[in-house]
């Protein structure tokens, strides 16, 4: 029997199918064709764009976003989700989106380097159960002493958990006092074999701060507020794994950095995966810094966000 190839008849398959809600034998029967030809005409109806399917939950991902994101940064690859109608909330659904790409990719990773903080803790509390098979999760950058939301021993401890892993954790503060006090620390023989597992790690994850005075950095007492601001004053858009830049992904303040412990920014352009959470619009600054001078290979961030840095 020829295949039928008539645009009406096309048209009158997929309305059958789509808009009555008839299956395809009902279709075949309806039109004297054979459920063979009603799925070929089904398919092709779809490639000819006579049929477009589109998922319109609020929830979905903003396909045509990422591919501007990816065509304009270069970058591996985006994830672009709705954002909230309060800051915590796009925290959360940038985070699950985070958690579902790892999870996405789980088999493939066995060593995961992570950074703290408040959305990398909405990562660790929502990223599923068994998204890797047991994993090592290791600590990527110095911490805090005092517990909180996002705290480190949180954030690498429930990751690992989850997927019934091992967590690694570097025993440094995320900055100390003096340049020589940071050599020592990082020729100690535990913690640079700690950063040395950061550095081979098939995927380094880490969220973006912005350049502000509610830094957790700053509630912590590693820094002042002045000093965030005499770092805006020199052109600071945020942080990268405690690293302050400017809009050019270079390192704002030379002395500071000397004091961070932790993976650098040669360390992240390097990394075999380096995977940046923005989320919110107070991070497009450090977003875009990011994206544009090869500090990630994969962005996950919200619509606002995204968007602000594609019409920039």
């Amino acid at each position: 029997m020829s295949e039928p190839t008539d645009d009406h008849l096309l048209l009158r398959v997929a309305q059958l199918h789509y808009e009555q809600g008839l299956n395809q034998q009902q279709v075949a029967s309806r039109l004297s064709l054979s459920r063979w030809q009603v799925g070929r005409m089904l398919d092709r109806a779809r490639t000819r764009g006579i049929v477009r399917i589109e998922i319109v939950h609020p929830e979905a991902r903003s396909h045509k976003l990422e591919e501007r994101l990816v065509a304009m940064f270069g970058i591996r690859d985006a994830v672009v989700v709705p954002g909230a109608d309060t800051e915590r909330g796009t925290w959360r659904l940038v985070a699950q989106a985070a958690g579902e790409y790892l999870a996405d990719r789980g088999s493939e990773l066995h060593t995961v380097a992570v950074s703290w903080g408040r959305t990398m803790g909405e990562i660790a509390h929502q990223i599923p159960v068994d998204w890797a098979n047991r994993p090592t999760v290791v600590q990527a950058n110095g911490g805090l002493s005092r517990p909180g939301p996002g705290a480190v021993a949180g954030v690498v401890g429930t990751m690992a958990s989850r997927a019934r892993g091992v967590p690694v954790f570097l025993p440094a503060p995320a900055i100390v006092k003096s340049r020589a006090l940071a050599s020592a620390l990082r020729a100690e023989p535990v913690l640079k074999e700690v950063l040395k597992l950061a550095q081979s790690a098939d995927a380094l994850v880490f969220s973006l701060g912005p350049a502000a005075r509610d830094s957790v950095l700053v509630s912590s007492g590693l820094l002042t507020a002045d000093a965030i601001d005499d770092m805006v004053a020199r052109g600071c858009v945020g942080d990268v794994l405690g690293r302050f830049l400017d809009s050019a992904g270079e390192s704002v303040d030379d002395s500071l950095d000397a004091r961070t412990i932790g993976l650098g920014l040669d360390d992240i352009r390097s990394s075999a995966l380096a995977v940046a959470i923005a989320a919110g619009p107070r991070k497009s600054g450090v977003a875009r810094a990011v994206a544009s001078h090869g500090l990630c290979d994969v962005l996950v961030t919200d619509r606002q966000t995204a968007a602000s840095l594609v019409d920039a």
